[in-house]
């Protein structure tokens, strides 16, 4: 595989991250990437004996090919995200270490241009959430979205596992942090605190470390079920920590989308298609919940399948923390940031997908395989 095939799918990738007004000139091209790495990676996996593919990832795949059956309105979403599950499957097996790197450098690049258009740009103030008596601003751009945003930044701080320059290592660390907080999403401010909390008393004082195996599990169940266990107490939480506009709506699109799915009963085990906008259950064409965005475009089979990919990631980067900690707060962030937002699995745009492949195929960090069009690389 090409490494310069690898950047420009990267780099498209955070490009659909900006909202431009005909978004189809990124999809397109990312679409195509998409179907040469697919017919680069076919080509290599019948000729080459030596490339595997896993049976839990032939799971998701089959997974995902199961509800397309049964919704054939969205049958080209479902194809192109199994294209996408088994390009990113492969590419982080058999080019790891660049994929990996490239992430990085890239968010970085991408940091420093957000931070220009937060600058540079007019920027529209929504209503604060209200926490213990404190407003957090929250910011809207018209060229990304916070939610975006916020992502590239929090990649960007944690690619300084990779600078070697203390001084630049700081620069960047200011500069994604600075994103962070003006943005004001709260989501990845509490996710990110949240991590370096649970990352600083198990790994660096070692307390509890025997049990992180079981913190994090606990914390996966909670995230995969944050949509219904707030469905039934939202109001109960809103009292109790006195807080005000805290889900900015998203109680409402959960109560809906949950009750819709209630009310279709048979499509709890098949799916109910992906997301369209002329398809509205709530004021919103999705549900602000990427737990609750499993369940109804895959149905029961996929969410359980999901949770057991995240489960699998789990006792995988438990094993290398000290190796890459920066993977292992990745990865407790987007639990959490899950539970609040869509868009990092079951869509065309990568990131999210790739960083969970990169922990599922943490074995092949710095080994030397056989690379994928390559003759032992």
């Amino acid at each position: 595989m090409s490494r310069h095939i690898i950047t420009i799918y990267i780099f498209l990738s955070f490009l659909c991250s900006y909202q431009f007004q005909n978004k189809n000139i990124i999809l397109y091209p990312l679409l195509f990437i998409q179907l040469v790495i697919l017919g680069i990676n076919m080509f290599w996996l019948l000729k080459r004996k030596e490339i595997k593919i896993s049976n839990f990832i032939l799971i998701m795949i089959w997974g995902t090919l199961f509800s397309a059956a049964f919704n054939f309105e969205t049958l080209g979403n479902y194809l192109i995200n199994t294209i996408l599950i088994f390009n990113i499957y492969l590419l982080t097996k058999y080019k790891w270490n660049y994929m990996y790197k490239n992430l990085y450098y890239l968010a970085i690049i991408f940091n420093i241009i957000n931070i220009f258009i937060y600058i540079y740009s007019p920027k529209i103030y929504s209503v604060p959430k209200i926490i213990f008596g404190h407003e957090l601003s929250k910011i809207q751009l018209q060229e990304i979205g916070v939610a975006a945003m916020s992502k590239i930044a929090m990649y960007s701080l944690f690619s300084v596992v990779l600078i070697r320059s203390k001084l630049l290592k700081i620069l960047i660390a200011i500069l994604s942090l600075f994103i962070l907080l003006v943005g004001g999403k709260f989501t990845a401010i509490l996710a990110l605190l949240v991590s370096l909390i649970i990352y600083i008393i198990t790994i660096k004082f070692s307390l509890f470390k025997n049990k992180l195996k079981y913190i994090l599990k606990l914390l996966l169940i909670i995230s995969f079920s944050s949509s219904f266990v707030f469905y039934f107490f939202i109001k109960l939480l809103e009292k109790l920590f006195s807080v005000k506009n805290i889900f900015t709506g998203r109680s409402i699109l959960w109560i809906d989308y949950i009750d819709y799915i209630w009310e279709n009963k048979i499509s709890i085990f098949v799916g109910n298609g992906f997301f369209t906008e002329t398809k509205m259950i709530s004021y919103l064409s999705h549900p602000h919940n990427q737990y609750l965005t499993i369940i109804y475009t895959l149905g029961i089979f996929g969410f359980i399948i999901y949770y057991l990919f995240f489960s699998k990631n789990i006792n995988k980067i438990i094993n290398v923390v000290k190796r890459y900690p920066d993977l292992f707060l990745l990865f407790i962030t987007q639990i959490i940031q899950m539970c609040g937002d869509d868009y990092y699995i079951l869509t065309i745009e990568p990131i999210g997908m790739i960083f969970l492949f990169l922990i599922y195929n943490i074995e092949y960090s710095n080994k030397r395989v056989v690379q994928i069009g390559e003759i032992n690389e």
